[in-house]
């Protein structure tokens, strides 16, 4: 930063909010009649809030309907990322809207600084008159700080950390919330496929189709399938020998998985056979001999 910004005021951190996120005043004396530059940057933050943030009062409907009380929002992972999602769209909007009032502000500052300049800095200066150079110079050095602007840019600067901290102190909890959903679908997961049905009767309450189908296709598999599959979900011999017995000596119940088995295969597009593929060729050689 230029020597011309060294009045700027700064703010300083407070050794009462060490370790935390506080800042303390200005230590200049709070003056109405001459704001420093900390005031005048929170007033044009609070004008950029009301206008693009700001609502109207709600009315007394409104106000009883608010304080009814309201189902809580479903603790689910969806529910979540779209809240993400939500609030980064918003942050993008806000982001938006703040460059363009900060723009706005800076150009309607620079049109009236260049339509009230002094005609006198174009005036004759007597070298010889050290108050007629002091008083150029002045005006050059007015000039320069009216380019640099630097109380301009901490205030943009400012502005910017507030609205990101705001964000971030919103979306830092939900992203710890979109992780902790996650750890416990995998661990439901794993559960889930570690778990190994009994006997006819659970293999039939299971809920779930692609655990249902996942047992079915083991009770169907050779001995290598089978030995891949328990190292893969975790499985042990006692799990599965009950209902590996079952399959054996129930003719009923190994008909019933085979059927189900047959299912998914004809609706896998993968298994499904390529019509094209089997067309005869229009013409009676498909390779013809080479020339001799």
């Amino acid at each position: 930063m230029s020597s011309s910004s060294s009045n700027i005021t700064q703010r300083w951190p407070s050794e009462a909010h060490r370790g935390q996120n506080g800042f303390c005043d200005s230590y200049e004396p709070a003056d109405k009649e001459h704001p420093n530059d900390s005031t005048l940057r929170n007033v044009r933050y609070a004008q950029w809030m009301l206008e693009y943030k700001g609502v109207p009062l709600p009315s007394k409907e409104k106000l009883r309907e608010l304080g009814t009380k309201k189902p809580s929002p479903p603790d689910t992972l969806d529910y979540v990322d779209e809240k993400i999602k939500q609030l980064k769209r918003q942050h993008a909007r806000d982001l938006e809207s703040l460059f363009a009032f900060q723009a706005d502000e800076l150009r309607q500052k620079m049109l009236d600084h260049r339509r009230c300049i002094d005609d006198s800095a174009y005036m004759d200066i007597d070298e010889n008159y050290p108050d007629q150079v002091e008083f150029r110079e002045a005006l050059r050095q007015l000039d320069q700080r009216m380019r640099d602007d630097p109380a301009t840019k901490l205030a943009l600067e400012d502005a910017l950390s507030t609205l990101r901290y705001t964000y971030l102190k919103t979306l830092l909890p939900l992203i710890r919330r979109r992780r902790a959903l996650r750890d416990r679908e995998i661990k439901i997961r794993k559960q889930r496929d570690a778990s190994f049905p009994q006997s006819i009767e659970e293999y039939h309450d299971i809920a779930e189709r692609d655990v249902q189908l996942r047992v079915a296709r083991f009770l169907a598999a050779d001995n290598t399938e089978q030995e891949g599959m328990m190292d893969k979900f975790g499985w042990a011999y006692r799990q599965v020998d009950p209902l590996r017995t079952a399959y054996k000596s129930n003719a009923e119940f190994r008909a019933e998985i085979q059927s189900a088995l047959k299912d998914i295969q004809a609706s896998d597009p993968r298994r499904r056979v390529n019509k094209q593929l089997t067309i005869e060729p229009p013409f009676p050689f498909t390779k013809f001999s080479p020339l001799q």
